[in-house]
């Protein structure tokens, strides 16, 4: 049976955490992490909680043909393999020429060195190491990634989250992020040049257990306090192809003396709920009233429950365990090209993800209907 990897970048996603996620699955790096001695003391933390990787550089500042030179002479130490060979030493070129690109729009740093050049050497080579031992084919990544908020302070400056070059990353490989959930950088330049390298598959976050029944999971702190728990999840996960039944809870309570603002906040502060639905009646001395349902696993129970008394003032939860029926639901990315721009749309069937063409909207100034039925009609053509 081959295994897929699923990574989950809800609060971001750093190279050493990667590797540390990846280590976390039981990936053994201990001889990779000899052989870059020279390059920079690394040590693995096991906590009861994860992995953290503690790096101390011995090369801080080189010149980008060099960082490349290394990277490929220890790729060979290390027996990678031609493609995660090819794998480390794009990870470093995509972060290269993001700083390049950064240089040339903000003239900041160095258009030709790295300031950080021990780190990104060892993320992009024990990244690819530990793949090449995990030896999977597939990777896959729940969306949106969770870039962070705030501002970011380093050697070049004060700047929005994300920082410039992993903006320009984001917007090169079309990463499909969102903002929060702190005031915090989250993804990091060498982070989303190990997703762009990486070239996953995107998913929505909610269909993780639709789609795959998770074998086992891998941890990865990240060294930051911020304020919630700092981890990269990964997974290591089978592809479900059938239909399977799982068990489920059902909330209700009934509200009759709350007004409709702040009953419509009830969506937005739920974001576990499986699904939320809303329906009127009339209830206890002839009062309209409304009857709010929620559906979460078991294990987000709690923390709903909590949340639906704080929100609402409710007095009361009905609760209920069911079962349910579901079918995995697999996308298929497809590209359009509209104008001088490419874009890539998420497609259950023949149906594009109404999410993706809200943003080509954003980005083309066309409505989402012109572009549905630009597509539909074949007036936009879909490159398979």
């Amino acid at each position: 049976m081959s295994y897929v990897l699923v990574l989950d970048p809800q609060t971001g996603m750093a190279g050493d955490m990667f590797i540390a996620a990846l280590v976390s699955l039981g990936i053994d790096v201990a001889d990779a992490i000899r052989k870059l001695n020279e390059i920079a003391d690394i040590a693995v933390r096991y906590e009861s909680d994860g992995v953290i990787i503690d790096t101390k550089p011995r090369i801080h500042d080189a010149r980008h043909d060099l960082i490349l030179s290394l990277t490929e002479k220890y790729a060979n130490i290390l027996n990678l393999k031609e493609n995660f060979k090819e794998m480390a030493l794009q990870i470093v070129k995509i972060l290269i020429n993001a700083e390049k690109k950064v240089h040339e729009i903000f003239r900041i740093g160095h258009g030709d060195r790295l300031h950080e050049a021990a780190d990104v050497i060892v993320d992009a080579l024990l990244s690819a190491f530990a793949l090449q031992k995990l030896n999977i084919r597939e990777v896959y990544c729940l969306s949106p990634v969770y870039i962070g908020g705030g501002i970011v302070r380093f050697s070049h400056g004060v700047f929005d989250v994300p920082a410039p070059a992993t903006r320009f990353i984001i917007n090169e490989y079309n990463i499909p992020v969102e903002k929060g959930p702190v005031n915090e950088e989250l993804l990091t330049p060498t982070g989303a040049a190990i997703l762009a390298a990486l070239n996953p598959v995107y998913i929505p976050r909610r269909d993780y257990r639709k789609n795959f029944e998770e074998i086992k999971r891998g941890q990865g702190l990240g060294h930051k306090k911020i304020g919630i728990p700092n981890v990269l999840k990964v997974y290591l996960a089978k592809k479900r192809e059938n239909i399977f039944r799982e068990k489920i809870v059902q909330l209700e309570t009934n509200l009759d003396d709350i007004s409709p603002e702040i009953l419509a906040t009830i969506f937005n502060e739920l974001p576990k709920a499986l699904d939320i639905q809303i329906v009127e009646g009339i209830g206890k001395k002839n009062r309209p009233t409304f009857i709010v349902k929620i559906w979460c696993y078991p294990e987000d129970e709690e923390t709903i429950v909590k949340k639906l008394f704080k929100v609402t003032g409710t007095l009361g939860i009905r609760r209920y365990e069911v079962e349910r029926y579901v079918k995995p639901r697999w996308v298929c990315l497809k590209k359009v090209r509209i104008g001088d721009k490419t874009f890539v749309i998420r497609f259950k069937g023949n149906k594009p993800e109404f999410s993706d063409l809200l943003n080509i909207s954003k980005k083309t100034g066309l409505s989402v209907l012109e572009i549905q039925r630009k597509i539909l009609s074949g007036e936009i053509k879909v490159i398979e």
